[in-house]
């Protein structure tokens, strides 16, 4: 693989880490780095499994700039991060959704 380092934003969740796993397991020799809030008690689960699997593992959220600074150079971002909750701004403003799945998508 061309890429030396990548970073998994939204890592811990469901996409994020089971491809970050897979990345791993083909691409030994690679840095993978899974960069996630945990906001979704799911991502907690997966922690365990991202250690095992020699994923660095770096509580952020895209929405900080320094967060993502944090990572360290990286050669390739794969964009993971999401609200999956349907939910989701229904209760309060929608401003959270639509930043997390659009704005910083892009």
């Amino acid at each position: 693989m061309i890429y030396k380092n990548i970073l998994i934003t939204g890592g811990a969740g469901f996409v994020g880490s089971n491809l970050a796993v897979k990345l791993k397991e083909k691409y030994p020799q690679t840095e993978i780095t899974a960069l996630d809030n945990l906001k979704r008690r799911g991502s907690e689960l997966n922690m365990k499994r991202l250690a095992a699997g020699g994923i660095n593992f770096l509580y952020g959220d895209i929405r900080n700039p320094e967060d993502l600074e944090s990572a360290g150079p990286v050669d390739l971002i794969i964009m993971c991060a999401a609200e999956a909750a349907v939910l989701a701004g229904v209760n309060s403003s929608p401003a959270y959704l639509l930043i997390t799945n659009s704005t910083y998508a892009l």
